[in-house]
């Protein structure tokens, strides 16, 4: 096990990128914070209205689906570690048989920004409505996560542990 005579000692050996990007790939972590984000889909997204037009993929394969979410990115900068976890789901409507012919502009693309937001389109009212409104599903995860970090906190020091830190 390597010993620290300091905690600057420690520090430098921590924002060596190979021990932050082990840590970070423990899918314990990528887990709660998934968990997290798919409530917050839930009740910020979904509960907001259901749908006339197509149906929801909810778990399979949409915007509630863990699968789709991922810690894409960590790295250290200036003794802070900034982790980059997103939501990759990709557009796919599911029409209802009657609206089939209808085209989604958003097929095939990241959707996150657009319900995060909210649909921006200056275009005809039809493409206006309850769905188009910013659902602000991230904010509510960090919110969320902020106000109970204690599972959060609990899978980093697991993933700690995994290599071999001694962690209280």
């Amino acid at each position: 096990m390597v010993q620290f005579k300091d905690l600057n000692q420690l520090q430098r050996y921590m924002e060596r990128g190979d021990i932050i990007n082990t840590i970070f790939k423990d899918k314990n972590i990528e887990k709660v914070l998934a968990k997290e984000m798919s409530k917050a889909v839930r009740d910020v997204v979904y509960a907001r209205y259901t749908p006339k037009q197509y149906i929801r993929r909810g778990d399979d394969g949409g915007l509630s689906d863990m699968r789709n979410m991922h810690i894409t990115k960590v790295e250290v900068d200036g003794g802070k570690v900034r982790v980059l976890f997103e939501n990759l789901t990709l557009g796919q409507t599911r029409y209802l048989p009657i609206y089939e012919h209808d085209y989604d502009s958003k097929h095939g693309q990241f959707i996150t920004d657009i319900i995060e937001d909210g649909y921006k389109d200056s275009g005809d009212w039809y493409r206006r409505g309850v769905w188009s409104e910013s659902r602000p599903f991230v904010q509510t995860t960090i919110e969320r996560i902020q106000a109970n970090p204690a599972p959060l906190i609990n899978a980093i020091k697991s993933a700690y542990r995994k290599i071999g830190f001694e962690v209280k």
